[in-house]
């Protein structure tokens, strides 16, 4: 789903604050990204982004705190390895609507970002769509250096704490436009050939359809339809 308006506004960025101010994840979220904007410039900074879910929640709330200190548009890079149609069709419409100054590179991720790192040595820090309940993901802090064997950067995670359903709660009650294929039973989106609807919403009513990401009701279950 995108929204039919051309650009994310100075309305979206208030509705986000005011969220920020009643929910505590939000918050937290919002100070990351402060502390993240306060240490690097925008020309130090690049949103890693294929998309999904997480890394779109954090574009929203970038964007946000990018309108209010008037800054330029963030940078993303977009590792395009098998992907769906439809995620091409959705990074493509994101980055018009968030204004984002789209890098893509068909490689993966490792070779990309050591590609663009090399491509821009302005580039200090990544923002990441990870959270806690990703596989490896749980000693991960919200400030912290890429392992040994990776191109050195500095990885900001403003949203570990956040929960599967906070994720669509944030996505629906803000209008986040997300990719389509979440409202066609895919909970967690990968490469083409391994990922398929999460098995669990398929609809009972009609086993040849499936619910949308957003009525899984067991977290646990969001990569069942990834091998």
């Amino acid at each position: 789903m995108v929204k039919n308006d051309d650009k994310f506004s100075i309305e979206d960025t208030k509705a986000v604050i005011e969220s920020g101010k009643n929910q505590s994840h939000i918050n937290y979220s919002l100070l990351i990204l402060d502390q993240c904007l306060d240490t690097y410039t925008v020309d130090e900074l690049f949103l890693s982004f294929n998309g999904g879910k997480d890394c779109t929640v954090i574009l929203h709330l970038t964007a946000a705190l990018l309108k209010l200190r008037g800054l330029s548009p963030l940078k993303c890079l977009y590792v395009t390895e098998d992907p769906f149609p439809e995620m091409d069709e959705f990074v493509d419409k994101a980055s018009q609507y968030y204004e984002i100054k789209l890098i893509r590179k068909k490689k993966p991720i490792k070779t990309a970002v050591a590609s663009l790192l090399e491509e821009d040595k302005n580039l200090k820090a990544t923002l990441m769509g990870i959270r806690k309940d990703d596989p490896g993901s749980q000693s991960l802090e919200p400030f912290k250096y890429t392992d040994a064997d990776w191109p050195k950067i500095m990885r900001v995670s403003p949203i570990l704490n956040w929960s599967y359903s906070q994720i669509w709660e944030f996505i629906l009650k803000h209008q986040v436009p997300y990719c389509s294929l979440y409202d066609q039973g895919y909970t967690s989106l990968g490469n083409k050939t391994s990922t398929s609807p999460n098995p669990l919403l398929r609809d009972p009513d009609n086993p040849a359809r499936y619910l949308p990401a957003y009525k899984l009701k067991d977290s646990s279950t969001e990569r069942n339809g990834r091998q």
